[in-house]
């Protein structure tokens, strides 16, 4: 009989204890059972909970993926033209891009498992309800924990990319890499690699084995059990609609998210004007700061920044306008 792997603890590059699971997505509820997690009084203080009348779970359909950095990593990443890989894992880290037209799609399909005879047009005019409860860090799209800069991608754009320059034309292969745990937080992380390193990362089980994440060929579908940082209102079903009442007191609880990890050494390479256009600012949240390096002052200092990086037309476009002023001097000469 197999014996059940462990939690082990680690500190990360953020320089942030964490705890991690290889190979597995470990659901909320089973981790409330496990002996390893019992022991962590941080996690506990907040998985420990039991929260009920909140949606759960809710299915997500993502189309976008986004990688939030500090002013330091930016410049980085803007002379080296992409993204690489850090540390010895060479991973390239992304994150699930959220907005109103996801959530809304995610309160239809919802809706959908609540009331099995609803309409079409029943679910249209379903006053909107699942906002509410859309509280944990992810969702928040005005601030970011990683510093102020985030570059937004489609995630066929960017799996394309990887796959002509990564992994020789062919499809890049979608494994299911950890669990990790935080205080409040669960993430599940998608490796996502060429098929030459198969054998380096054949320990880590297909993400189609995963009932909690995945991957169709164009989008992300996540099975979300957490989507609350903070629990103020609760779901009630008044006759056939879902509503979000005020809950007091309210909660805090864990919650979860779901990162993707491409394993690059080399820098994965995108036109500069395509890096700018994928470019917007965000607030630092002033509440924790995990950028690890240099940041904007103000949100006004972060537009700035931007506006001053230069694309490669931007360039050629500023050398006409040297050679113009050089042959309008040698005129008036």
């Amino acid at each position: 009989m197999a014996t059940e792997k462990v939690f082990r603890a680690r500190i990360n590059r953020r320089r942030i204890r964490e705890l991690f699971l290889d190979g597995e997505y470990i659901s909320i509820q089973d981790l409330k059972d496990r002996d390893d997690i019992r022991l962590e009084q941080k996690v506990q203080k907040y998985l420990s909970k039991d929260i009920s009348d909140y949606p759960s779970p809710v299915e997500f359909h993502i189309t976008e993926v986004a990688h939030v950095t500090n002013k330091t990593s930016l410049e980085d990443i803007w002379e080296s033209e992409g993204f690489m890989g850090l540390n010895r894992e060479s991973l390239s880290w992304w994150s699930l891009k959220i907005n109103e037209v996801d959530i809304r799609a995610a309160e239809e399909r919802f809706l959908e498992k609540l009331f099995p005879d609803i309409t079409k047009e029943e679910k249209t005019a379903h006053p909107p309800f699942l906002s509410e409860f859309t509280t944990s860090p992810l969702f928040l799209n005005e601030t970011s924990r990683y510093g102020n800069f985030r570059f937004t991608f489609p995630l066929t754009e960017l799996m394309e990319a990887y796959k002509k320059q990564k992994c020789e034309g062919q499809e890049p292969i979608l494994r299911i890499y950890e669990t990790k745990l935080f205080k409040q937080e669960i993430e599940y992380v998608v490796l996502v690699h060429s098929p030459e390193f198969n054998e380096m990362f054949v320990q880590f089980p297909l993400l189609t084995s995963s009932p909690l994440v995945a991957y169709d060929g164009h989008q992300i579908i996540w099975k979300a059990q957490a989507i609350c940082e903070t629990h103020n209102f609760r779901l009630a079903i008044c006759g056939n609609k879902a509503v979000a009442q005020s809950k007091y007191p309210f909660q805090f609880y864990v919650w979860d998210q779901v990162s993707l990890a491409f394993h690059t050494s080399e820098v994965l390479t995108f036109p500069k004007r395509k890096l700018k256009a994928s470019l917007s600012c965000c607030e630092q949240d002033l509440n924790i700061n995990l950028s690890n390096g240099q940041n904007c002052a103000s949100l006004d200092e972060a537009k700035k920044c931007i506006e001053s990086l230069q694309d490669d037309d931007d360039e050629k476009e500023d050398e006409k306008e040297e050679h113009k002023s050089v042959d309008v001097k040698m005129e008036v000469d």
